[in-house]
C-alpha cells in the first residue's frame, strides 16, 4: 500500500536522525564525563493491589483507571463505576461503546485496543427496531477474558491518543506474557472459568505463554497464545420475571463468540523491544456473522541517552459483517471496514539548572475505509437500491497529524504544554440528486471534505503538599466528520452534506489531588481525585428532517412550516441531512474519585454530575444510528468490603446510584418536533450487588457475585431497549434491565 510505504520510509528517516542525536550526545558525555538523570519520583502504588487506580489518581489532570479486578461484572457495569464514564448499552451489537461526558462515536472518543484506534461499526438488523431498520453503533469488538487494564482519558491530550478525539480516549490493555508467566519462570498457564444464570450464560480462557533469555544477558524471547469462548443465552427476565424476548431479544440473539490473541516478544537487549500481536474475533448472531482481524507492531528503543526514547506502533485491522437473511429492499448485504494506522513518537529529557524539560514529538497517520455490498443472491435483472439506503455507508477518510508536548518541572512546580496538527480528507461517491429536487451539485460527483487545525493544551499542577495538588488546565481539541455522517443517504445524493464541518471544542478544567497516610489508623491510606469541567463545542454535528417543498426547494422539517407549505410538500421524500449545530453546545459538571484503604477495611467511591444535554438526530429514531448519548444528572457507585484471613477472603458490595436519565423519544410518527427529543425515564432505584471472593494460594482463586441482590424492576440508562418503538407503543414493559442474577466464576494459574 502506497500509504504503507510512506509510513516505512518516514519511520526509517526518524530513527535515522535519532541516531545521528545519539551519536552526538555521546561525542557530548566523553567530553564532559559526567551523565545526569532527571529527577526520579516515587510513587505509593507500587505495593498497592489496586495499583492502576492509584496511578490514575496521583496523575494531574482527569485520568481513571481499572485493572482486571471486575467483581464478575459486565464492562457496562465496570466502566460505569469509573466518573464521568459510562457506556451505550446494545444487546444486539456485542461490543463495548464508551461514553466520555454524554459523547460517544468515533471521533468523539477514540476508542483503543492496546493503543490502536478502533473503527468498527456495527449493524445489527432488529425486528424491534422502526421498519425493521437495523441499528448501528460505533464499539469495541473485544472479549472481556483478554482486559487486563482500562485507562481513561477526559478532557486533556495525551500525545497520539488525543488525535479526533474530541473529548477523551478509552484504551483497553489486553493479557500479555508477563500477566501469564509467574517472576522467574520460563512457562506459565493462566485459565478463567464463569458461569451466570439470567442469561449470562458460560465462558472460558486459556493462556499459555513462554518466555527465555536470549541474544544477550538482558535480553529475552517470549510468546503467547490465548483462546476465549462464550455461550451467551438468547434472554434474560427483569426483575418483574418478565422474559426478554416481550420486549428487546429473540432467538437469534444466541451467540457463541471465539477470540483469539498471540503475541511474540523479542528483546535483544536494554536498547530494543519489539511486540508482534494478533488479534481474532468470530462471532454469529442477530441474523449476521461478525468477523474481526486486528495486528499490531510496537517497537521500542532506548538507548543510553535521555535524549531518546522512541516508540513506533504500526497497526492493521478489518472487520466483516455479512448478513444471512435478506435485508428489505436489498437482499444479503455485507459491511466492510479496514483501517491501517502508525504512530511514531520520541521523548527526549534533559535539564538546564534546577528545571527537568520531557520534550515529545510524534506523528499519527491513520486511514480507515468503510465499504458495502448488497444484492447478493438476488437475480441478474434486480437493480440495487442503495443508493436511496442508509445501510453501511461507505468512504474513505485519511488522518494525518503531528503532535509534540513539553512538560517542565521545577521544584514543586509542574507544566505540560501541548500542540498538535490536524490535517483530515474524506472522500467518497455522491450519487446525483433526484431531478425533481434543487441540491448542489446537483450531479454525480467525489466528494472530498478537508478538515484541518491547530490544537493547543496547557495542563499546570503543583504538589503543594502531600494532601492537596491541584491542577488546571485547557484543551483547544477538534474531530473530522466521519464516512457515516456525510455519505448518509436514505435519499441518494439528496442525504448527502457536501459542505459538513468537524467539530471544535474548549475544555477548561480546574480540580486537585489529595493522599493522606495514615489517616486513621497506622498503615492506612486516604486518596482523593475532584474536577470541574467546563467544554463547549462547536459546529456540533447531529441529523435533521428535510422535506421538499415547491419549485424543488429542500426545507426543514421543524414544525415552522405554514399550511400553504404543506400544501406543496412532495409526499415522495423524507429526507435526513447531517448538518451543524449553529449554537454552541455546552457540556459541565463535576467528578469525584476516592480511594480508601486499611487492609481490612477498604472503599471505593466514583461520583459524577453533569449536565451533557446536546441536539439529537432524528435518524437515530427512524433510522436506527447512532442513538442519544445524553448522561444522568448524577451517578455513584460505591464499592466497600473487608478482607480476611490475611486477605486471603474478601466479601463486599457495590452500591449503584443513578439519578434523572434520559433516552430520545422512540415516537416514530415522522414528527420532528417529537421525535427528536429527549424524555424522562422512569425513576431508577438504587441497586446492590454482592461479591466474595476466595484466593486460596496463589495458583487457585474463586469467586462469587450476585448482581441486583433486591431484584429490582428497572431500565439502565442508555440502553438501547429504551428507545424501541415497541416500548413508546405501550406493547412492551418499560423495565429492561436484569432482575437477581448469579455468577461464579474460577481462575487458575501455574
Amino acid at each position: 500500500m502506497k500509504i504503507m510505504a510512506k509510513i516505512a520510509g518516514a519511520s526509517a528517516v526518524f530513527i535515522g536522525l535519532q541516531g545521528l542525536a545519539y551519536a552526538e550526545n555521546i561525542n557530548d558525555n566523553k567530553n564532559q564525563k559526567v551523565m545526569r538523570f532527571s529527577t526520579l519520583k516515587i510513587s505509593g502504588s507500587q505495593d498497592n493491589k489496586n495499583s492502576p487506580q492509584i496511578d490514575a489518581m496521583e496523575k494531574p489532570g482527569a485520568y481513571s483507571s481499572v485493572g482486571e479486578d471486575n467483581k464478575l461484572g459486565s464492562m457496562d457495569s465496570v466502566l460505569r463505576a469509573l466518573p464521568g464514564t459510562y457506556t451505550q448499552m446494545d444487546v444486539s451489537q456485542g461490543t463495548v461503546a464508551v461514553n466520555v461526558r454524554g459523547l460517544s462515536g468515533f471521533g468523539r472518543v477514540n476508542m483503543m485496543v492496546d493503543g490502536v484506534s478502533q473503527s468498527f461499526y456495527g449493524i445489527a438488523p432488529n425486528s424491534f427496531g422502526h421498519g425493521g431498520m437495523p441499528y448501528n453503533q460505533f464499539g469495541v469488538l473485544i472479549d472481556p477474558n483478554f482486559i487486563i487494564r482500562t485507562d481513561i482519558n477526559r478532557g486533556q491530550t495525551n500525545d497520539g491518543d488525543s488525535i479526533n478525539a474530541l473529548v477523551g480516549s478509552a484504551n483497553f490493555h489486553t493479557i500479555g506474557i508477563e500477566d501469564i508467566v509467574f517472576e522467574g519462570d520460563k512457562l506459565g498457564i493462566r485459565t478463567k472459568s464463569t458461569y451466570g444464570t439470567n442469561g449470562i450464560g458460560k465462558n472460558g480462557m486459556i493462556a499459555i505463554a513462554g518466555k527465555t533469555q536470549a541474544f544477550s544477558p538482558e535480553g529475552s524471547i517470549g510468546a503467547m497464545l490465548a483462546v476465549s469462548g462464550h455461550s451467551i443465552d438468547a434472554h434474560y427476565k427483569n426483575g418483574m420475571g418478565i422474559s426478554s424476548e416481550e420486549f428487546g431479544t429473540d432467538k437469534t440473539f444466541k451467540q457463541k463468540p471465539n477470540s483469539q490473541l498471540m503475541k511474540i516478544n523479542i528483546k535483544p537487549n536494554d536498547f530494543h523491544d519489539l511486540e508482534l500481536s494478533g488479534r481474532f474475533y468470530h462471532n454469529k448472531f442477530t441474523k449476521r456473522h461478525i468477523d474481526s482481524y486486528d495486528y499490531h507492531l510496537k517497537y521500542h528503543y532506548t538507548p543510553f541517552s535521555e535524549l531518546i526514547d522512541t516508540k513506533i506502533l504500526l497497526s492493521s485491522g478489518k472487520g466483516e459483517q455479512s448478513f444471512v437473511y435478506p435485508m428489505s429492499g436489498l437482499g444479503k448485504g455485507e459491511s466492510h471496514n479496514k483501517s491501517n494506522a502508525i504512530d511514531v513518537k520520541n521523548t527526549s529529557r534533559f535539564n538546564y539548572g534546577d528545571t527537568d524539560f520531557t520534550f515529545t514529538l510524534g506523528s499519527k497517520l491513520m486511514r480507515t475505509e468503510y465499504r458495502k455490498k448488497t444484492g447478493i443472491g438476488l437475480s441478474e435483472k434486480y437493480t440495487s437500491s442503495e443508493e436511496h439506503n442508509p445501510f453501511s455507508p461507505g468512504g474513505k477518510q485519511d488522518i494525518r497529524s503531528i503532535y509534540s508536548q513539553l512538560k517542565v518541572e521545577h521544584g514543586i512546580y509542574t507544566a505540560n504544554l501541548g500542540l498538535s496538527y490536524l490535517d483530515s480528507s474524506i472522500k467518497g461517491r455522491k450519487p446525483a440528486c433526484d431531478k425533481r429536487v434543487n441540491c448542489f451539485p446537483q450531479g454525480e460527483v467525489q466528494l472530498d471534505i478537508k478538515s484541518r487545525g491547530f490544537n493547543p493544551s496547557i495542563l499546570l499542577s503543583a504538589e503543594i503538599t502531600p494532601a492537596f495538588q491541584p491542577f488546571i488546565s485547557y484543551t483547544h481539541a477538534m474531530r473530522a466528520p466521519n464516512a457515516q455522517e456525510v455519505f448518509y443517504s436514505n435519499e441518494g445524493g439528496i442525504s448527502m452534506n457536501p459542505f459538513l464541518k468537524g467539530e471544535r471544542a474548549d475544555t477548561y478544567q480546574i480540580g486537585f489531588n489529595s493522599y493522606r497516610p495514615n489517616l486513621f489508623i497506622e498503615g492506612d491510606s486516604f486518596r482523593l481525585k475532584a474536577t470541574m469541567f467546563h467544554t463547549k463545542i462547536k459546529n456540533y454535528i447531529f441529523s435533521e428532517s428535510y422535506l421538499v417543498c415547491a419549485e424543488g426547494r429542500i426545507c426543514k422539517n421543524d414544525g415552522t412550516l405554514t399550511d400553504e407549505e404543506w400544501g406543496e410538500v412532495d409526499p415522495n421524500f423524507n429526507i435526513y441531512i447531517y448538518g451543524n449545530s449553529l449554537a454552541p453546545v455546552t457540556m459541565r459538571g463535576y467528578e469525584l474519585s476516592a480511594n480508601y484503604d486499611a487492609g481490612i477495611f477498604y472503599s471505593l467511591l466514583a461520583y459524577s454530575q453533569q449536565k451533557t444535554q446536546q441536539p439529537t438526530s432524528l435518524s437515530a429514531s427512524i433510522m436506527g444510528t447512532n442513538l442519544a448519548s445524553q448522561l444522568p444528572e448524577r451517578y455513584m457507585t460505591l464499592d466497600t468490603g473487608v478482607r480476611l484471613l490475611e486477605e486471603k477472603i474478601r466479601v463486599g458490595a457495590i452500591v449503584k446510584y443513578t439519578d434523572q436519565s434520559y433516552h430520545q423519544n422512540p415516537d416514530v410518527d415522522g414528527n420532528a418536533e417529537i421525535s427528536d427529543k429527549m424524555i424522562k425515564d422512569n425513576k431508577i432505584p438504587t441497586i446492590i450487588d454482592l461479591y466474595a471472593d476466595y484466593q486460596i494460594n496463589e495458583n487457585i482463586s474463586v469467586k462469587f457475585s450476585v448482581q441486583n441482590v433486591a431484584n429490582k424492576n428497572y431500565a439502565d440508562a442508555l440502553n438501547r431497549m429504551n428507545s424501541s418503538p415497541n416500548i413508546a407503543e405501550g406493547e412492551a414493559v418499560a423495565q429492561t434491565a436484569g432482575g437477581r442474577t448469579y455468577v461464579i466464576g474460577a481462575e487458575v494459574r501455574f
